[in-house]
């Protein structure tokens, strides 16, 4: 079984191709960069090659490339939008051709950074995490980077016999993978791991398939009178007619005749086709900007969230908690940071002025050194000339911090409780701001932020007990239904 007989001598059907990383031998294809926001839209047929780019690096990062901080985003975004686009080309019925190569990895910068210590003794970590060339594929899982090139076709799609017949010798596998698929086309001979699948959707169709490896000098050496470049140019106009065909047949598993090119002039369609194409462009017009308003969302669903970092965070992230709570208490918060002094907070109230230093431990309580700092900040800050009264200290600490509240030891040691009696500073517990800063976020509550405000005020040497939000807040929907 080969080309079908309308095919044959490449008169095909003009198809708009676009390939994203693949390179068609021959070039008769339009090459779409990674970086790039095109719209596969545009095409009727996509062939696309999981890849990350032009990696821009320094360093390694657990023996993978790390990403540098101007990349990462960059990158990060191109993956998603090419998922996205992928995803949208399926719904709108269009071919896709997935040529499954191995997978790239690196690790990349994720934005955020954790913050140790303060002012010259502060250390500051780069949160990375890592970054695959398959995060661009939808559907896939468990991919897994395994090569061979004994490979079973299953015979039972007809739809995909003539491409397999034709260029089936030039595939060998480069991964196995897993998913829910309409159609399992390829197989490992033995052990029956699949290398090649379909999912398809109304009338669109996404092939994944082992990656075509051709040699034009030996094409050209095989075939008498032939140069390398003669031999490439006709194995490209081979494979974007069995393209054509493959786009033509999918649809069920016999051979139909590609509608002629006059055959689409606008004289010869129908009423209703001109209603769905208008239908369609509509629907996809929708689909980006529910993807794009989805993408927003899930930033807001962060920033929404922030306030649970009061119960495991450190560093700097904790510190953002912190202020976002104590201006939710009617207190003016804000970090300061001027030459050499830098303090994590410095909040005033009707009560009082006060300055803060927070600390997070891993699996250990806030010892007496944190104190210890804060009282040569709260000195440092007094020998300001703009100061005249020496603050009251607050230190915040989330002690044993990634271990469940109820599991939790005491969060400062009996040493960092002493010293904090014998200077008058107040002790809190992140995780104790928590409830009351919910219940503010979603009230406007002035009388008890008021008495949470006292609560630190009269706490010099104690630990800050603060008073029982006077409603509890009940969620919309629990964490594991948010989509």
């Amino acid at each position: 079984m080969g080309i079908p007989k309308a095919n044959r001598g490449f008169a095909v059907r003009k198809r708009t191709i676009l390939s994203v990383g693949y390179r068609v031998p021959g070039g008769e294809v339009e090459r779409v960069p990674f970086e790039s926001d095109r719209s596969l839209l545009d095409a009727d047929i996509i062939l696309f090659e999981p890849s990350l780019g032009a990696m821009h690096y320094s360093e390694l990062f657990e023996g993978k490339p790390l990403l540098n901080e101007s990349s990462s985003p960059k990158t990060a975004a191109y993956l998603a939008h090419w998922q996205a686009e992928l995803r949208a080309a399926l719904s709108a019925g269009k071919l896709v051709i997935i040529f499954l190569t191995k997978p790239i990895e690196a690790s990349r910068h994720t934005g955020r950074k954790e913050y140790l210590g303060t002012g010259r003794n502060q250390k500051v970590t780069n949160i990375v995490c890592p970054v695959s060339s398959y995060e661009a594929v939808p559907f896939l899982k468990a991919v897994v980077a395994k090569s061979g090139i004994e490979i079973q076709p299953n015979h039972n799609v007809g739809y995909f016999a003539p491409y397999w017949t034709e260029f089936g010798r030039y595939c060998s596998y480069e991964v196995c993978f897993e998913g829910s698929f309409a159609d399992k086309l390829l197989q490992t001979k033995a052990g029956g791991r699949i290398v090649g699948a379909a999912v398809r959707q109304g009338a669109g169709t996404i092939l994944f398939l082992p990656p075509i490896h051709y040699d034009p000098q030996e094409d050209g050496r095989r075939q008498k009178g032939t140069t390398a470049k003669q031999a490439q140019a006709q194995f490209g106009k081979r494979l974007i007619a069995s393209l054509v065909a493959l786009a033509d047949t999918r649809a069920g598993d016999r051979a139909v005749t590609p509608p002629p090119v006059w055959t689409g002039a606008a004289s010869y369609q129908l009423p209703e086709e001109v209603t769905i194409r208008s239908k369609m462009a509509d629907a996809t017009k929708q689909l980006e900007a529910m993807q794009s308003r989805k993408a927003q969302l899930e930033q807001d669903l962060v920033s929404a969230g922030s306030l649970r970092r009061l119960l495991y965070e450190q560093g700097h992230p904790l510190e953002e908690a912190i202020l976002e709570t104590l201006r939710l208490m009617g207190f003016s918060a804000m970090p300061y940071a001027e030459g050499d002094s830098e303090f994590d907070a410095i909040f005033t109230s009707p009560e009082g002025r006060f300055l803060g230093e927070a600390e997070g431990r891993d699996n250990k309580a806030i010892s007496i050194d944190k104190l210890s700092q804060l009282e040569r900040n709260i000195s440092e800050d007094f020998a300001r000339e703009e100061v005249t009264e020496h603050a009251m200290g607050v230190l915040f600490g989330n002690g044993f911090r990634l271990m469940p509240l109820a599991e939790r030891d005491d969060t400062f040691t009996a040493k960092c409780v002493t010293g904090a009696k014998r200077a008058g500073i107040a002790l809190v517990r992140t995780p104790d701001l928590f409830e009351p800063a919910r219940y503010l976020k979603s009230t406007t509550d002035s009388e008890y932020a008021r008495r949470c405000r006292e609560a630190i005020y009269a706490a010099k040497g104690e630990i800050v007990v603060f008073p029982k939000p006077p409603a509890q807040i009940t969620p919309v929907a629990t964490l594991g239904q948010v989509g």
